[in-house]
């Protein structure tokens, strides 16, 4: 990549690109002090989204500009900095893990190794930000790929970048966060015993310690395999008490505590106890069934992902075996053609959990629209053409909302005419044809 400019700062001191960078910041601050109407929100969201785009591409350019200058070695020499990850941080004010991600994406981009994410942020499908979580991932893959298969690490992460785009392209509202666990399901299918080898290895530096403090208080470290971790947020979740508005506000984290420390209690409590009492953890995974039942050892690659929580962390099979003599079984049928579940409705309004469970697979988290990051554990089930106006209780009409998104979707509906955002102008899909109208009635 090649980098020309030129500096006029005889007249003004600064290059061009700083008097352009203050006029605008001039523009803009006028331009959105003023407060808005309420018809003209959804307008002044475009505007932002708009402004924030060309600010994203001034950045990219900036970041370029820094890897290029990085490659020269006058970062050190001139700049004082010996890695572009520590400039920044010294000379922007990020934070550290900030500038690490800037400087992953200014340098893969530099040189060129990720064309198609590239090609997106140009055409405004993908945000700095989450260019910059497709950075971070695909490199977190390359280092763990298997080296047999994929000797060449250019042309690997150029197989995660083209597999990312793509998902990318077909689910626009793809947040950050959610392209970061795009990243780790691609980089399994590529890598099959990736999962596997991962959960031995924590398993066998698995560890925790009670440390004291000289306060009187103590903290508790721990490390092992995720599968432990689910196990122990839902254990703590079904002994947590819900808020209570009577009673002094307690955090999340407090009432946590407090029901960690129920649970020892009563595992203690209770050792001998074949059914202790106290409420049950419920932990929903989905794995294929001839992955399950070992017919096949692993999951092919671009045959769909191995065992995975509802929230969408995947699982080593080794895990899953050893939950499976305590578990309900369910199966679930999909198309091979399409991968989606075969429809099973239902007349009554309420959701039943076989509905919720054919409805939001392959899901992982809120299915709001423009995006939401809420896992899907912390989502209801809500008829995508609600009940009251002849939507039915089916897998096909059921989707999972965050309480904030369920709420608001009704709210929008016995509200039509109000003005509403429809999301970033680059992630809107075309409005779909009009129906046809129905032929006359024969006389």
């Amino acid at each position: 990549m090649t980098f020309s400019s030129t500096r006029d700062t005889a007249t003004t001191g600064h290059s061009p690109a700083v008097a352009a960078m203050r006029d605008a910041r001039e523009q803009v601050t006028h331009t959105f002090e003023a407060t808005p109407s309420a018809g003209a929100v959804a307008e002044v969201l475009d505007d932002i989204c708009q402004v924030w785009h060309d600010m994203d591409q001034a950045k990219l350019h900036i970041l370029l500009r820094l890897a290029h200058i990085h490659s020269t070695g006058n970062l050190l020499e001139v700049g004082g900095q010996r890695t572009l990850a520590g400039w920044i941080t010294q000379a922007l004010g990020t934070s550290p893990a900030e500038a690490r991600s800037l400087a992953c994406l200014a340098d893969s981009l530099f040189h060129e190794r990720l064309p198609e994410t590239r090609q997106a942020l140009d055409s405004g499908l993908l945000s700095l930000g989450e260019a910059t979580a497709t950075a971070k991932a695909v490199e977190a893959a390359t280092k763990t790929r298997d080296e047999t298969e994929f000797p060449d690490p250019d042309a690997f992460r150029q197989l995660m970048d083209s597999g990312m785009m793509a998902v990318k392209a077909d689910n626009p509202a793809l947040s950050a966060a959610q392209l970061a666990r795009l990243g780790r399901r691609i980089s399994v299918q590529l890598h099959p015993t990736l999962v596997e080898d991962e959960h031995r290895r924590a398993h066998r530096n698995r560890r925790l310690d009670v440390l004291r403090s000289f306060e009187g208080s103590f903290y508790l470290q721990a490390s092992g395999p995720e599968v432990d971790a689910e196990l122990l947020e839902k254990a703590v979740a079904a002994f947590t008490k819900p808020l209570n508005p009577t009673s002094p506000r307690q955090s999340k984290a407090e009432r946590s505590y407090d029901a960690f420390m129920k649970l020892i209690r009563s595992a203690l409590g209770h050792q001998n106890c074949t059914k202790p009492p106290g409420p049950l953890a419920m932990i929903n995974l989905t794995v294929p069934l001839d992955v399950y039942t070992g017919q096949r050892a692993t999951v092919p690659e671009g045959d769909g992902d191995g065992a995975a929580t509802q929230d969408g962390m995947l699982l080593a099979m080794e895990a899953v075996r050893a939950l499976s003599p305590g578990s309900v079984l369910r199966r679930v049928i999909t198309d091979p053609a399409t991968g989606k579940p075969l429809d099973v409705g239902r007349g009554m309004r309420n959701a039943p959990e076989q509905i919720r469970t054919v409805a939001h697979h392959g899901r992982t988290t809120c299915a709001w629209p423009q995006g939401c990051d809420v896992p899907i554990s912390g989502t209801e089930a809500d008829h995508v053409t609600s009940y009251s106006r002849g939507g039915r209780t089916s897998a096909e009409n059921i989707q999972p909302l965050c309480s904030t998104h369920n709420r608001l979707k009704w709210r929008r509906e016995n509200n039509p005419h109000r003005a509403t955002w429809k999301g970033r102008p680059a992630h809107r899909r075309p409005d779909p044809p009009p129906k046809p109208e129905p032929p006359p009635p024969r006389e």
